[in-house]
């Protein structure tokens, strides 16, 4: 966006700002609800057959969302480049990136989300929100109104997975093509495994009990290190957390062949965990100081940690997402291939401050269908910034890294369609071909798609939220006396009306159920 975005951000003037974040999208931007019930759109989501004006020049432009880790220096160039394309397919649209760097989301989309004068038309919730929380605020517009004039894009996915992008029935997003189910692994560097003996049973399935083994072995041969990281991983525990990062009512065994939602925190599965824990942290494998350190995967990164969780939907495929790391790692799977609505790790959609939903719409159908649009955004130039070679594999130039790269290649994850690149730097071939296999062998949650409205228990929420704070994380990380801290923890969960937000949940996953 010719770096419109940094000069946005230094020069908008507070109060406008917040008077701007205040303020509420549209009349015509919003869906309203009838007498009856039923959603109806207002003005701006009216669509039609989006056709082109015969000067380019009158084409409406549009902003969209370029996720990057630093400033990119050849952005004018990519997007050039790609409204040059797009001139060529009489597309009737043009396209105006604007660069976000990840570690700043919140505060870049919450000003242009908000903002009338410059527009964020199409931008991504990962990172910065959930589905939910874009709907509540008034950030975005339902699609409904396009399903007739681009068929083909929503039979792209599996319905199981668009429902995971809607609310009450009504489709706000659409989904980032991914594999939508992953299993987790324990990583261990490969130089420590190469000592213990191990590094030939990359790949292979092992249990907790196994895993603990493995990494007390390795405290023995290498004490330096940490050998794991975060705890925090829904798959290992073996929950579908619905969407809520407090476990405030779960289904167990992840979601699959179960309809009960139930309380983790009084489980037998939850105590047992927990012993683990501790049991770690007194082996000496966890990382020392978890509640003030960063836990994240950093710490395997600048090795801290020697080991971690990772997951993905095949070991290539994990060791691709890792391949920046200076450690290579050996890849124990620890849970089977399940997908849940956490599973589908990002959506698209049109902002309510979009002054031209039904050319936002065209051009979020050519990034999800378009082989050259999409890899312009993920990609950048092919002869500039990748060469393909004769494996159809893409490779940076003589000289050239991700660190000293002009265009950002290490985020194909977040756009609408990875699938229509191609692999970079790697020698898996069928890295995006298997990636759209991945589905037909997994096993889903019963609840993919079902979203909890917590509106009617808002202060037991609020309450829970506050014990989960003070209780959970010495839990998790080992630093206390498992049935005594536990005790405690679950009088005053039931305290703050747990019981009543399960009974709520349940209430709304029964009648979400009945009309699937």
């Amino acid at each position: 966006m010719k770096k419109k975005l940094l000069s946005l951000i230094l020069t908008v003037v507070m109060a406008g700002v917040l008077a701007g974040c205040a303020e509420k999208a549209p009349a015509g931007a919003q869906s309203q609800t009838t007498g009856n019930g039923e959603m109806e759109t207002g003005k701006m989501e009216s669509a039609g057959d989006f056709s082109a004006a015969q000067n380019p020049d009158e084409w409406p432009t549009i902003t969209v969302q370029v996720p990057v880790l630093s400033e990119m220096a050849d952005e004018q160039m990519v997007e050039d480049a790609l409204n040059e394309y797009l001139v060529s397919i009489n597309a009737g649209v043009k396209a105006d990136m604007v660069q976000m760097t990840l570690g700043d989301l919140s505060t870049q989309l919450t000003l242009m989300l908000s903002d009338n004068q410059q527009p964020l038309d199409l931008f991504c919730w990962r990172f910065y929100s959930t589905l939910d929380g874009c709907v509540k605020n008034e950030q975005c517009i339902p699609l409904d109104s396009y399903f007739d004039v681009y068929p083909d894009l929503w039979e792209m996915y599996p319905e199981i997975v668009l429902k995971t992008q809607q609310i009450s029935g009504v489709q706000y997003a659409v989904p980032s093509v991914d594999s939508y189910a992953t299993y987790d692994v324990y990583a261990l560097r490969k130089d420590v495994a190469e000592d213990l003996g191990i590094a030939d049973r990359d790949g292979e399935r092992i249990t907790l009990d196994e895993m603990t083994q493995i990494m007390k072995d390795a405290k023995a041969a290498h004490p330096e290190y940490a050998y794991m990281i975060n705890t925090n991983n829904e798959a290992v525990i073996g929950i579908d957390s619905l969407g809520n990062s407090n476990w405030l009512g779960v289904l167990m065994n992840r979601g699959v062949d179960t309809k009960e939602i139930v309380n983790l925190y009084e489980t037998e599965e939850w105590r047992e965990f927990c012993q683990r824990m501790k049991a770690w942290k007194d082996a000496g494998l966890m990382m020392d100081d978890p509640l003030n350190n960063e836990m994240t995967i950093s710490q395997y990164n600048n090795g801290v940690s020697a080991g971690c969780y990772l997951g993905g939907y095949s070991p290539d495929y994990i060791k691709a997402l890792i391949a920046y790391s200076p450690y290579e790692p050996i890849e124990f799977q620890l849970t089977d291939m399940v997908g849940t609505s956490a599973s589908v790790l990002g959506g698209w959609m049109i902002s309510t401050v979009c002054k031209e939903p039904d050319a936002a719409m065209k051009m979020l159908y050519l990034m999800s269908t378009d082989e050259k649009v999409a890899r312009y955004f993920i990609l950048g130039i092919e002869g500039v910034h990748y060469n393909v070679d004769e494996k159809g594999i893409a490779r940076r130039p003589e000289g050239v890294t991700q660190n000293n790269s002009t265009w950002n290649q290490d985020c194909p994850w977040f756009y609408p369609n990875q699938c229509l690149s191609i692999p970079l730097e790697t020698e898996k071939t069928t890295y995006y071909t298997d990636m759209l296999d991945a589905p037909n062998h997994a096993k889903f949650s019963q609840a993919m798609g079902f979203v909890f409205d917590s509106a009617p228990v808002y202060d037991q929420m609020a309450a829970c939220t506050t014990v989960v704070a003070e209780y959970r994380d010495a839990l998790l990380y080992g630093l206390v006396d498992v049935d005594t801290y536990l005790e405690k923890f679950n009088e005053e969960l039931k305290a703050a009306g747990i019981d009543e937000i399960i009974a709520e949940e349940q209430k709304q996953f029964d009648a979400w159920l009945v009309v699937q």
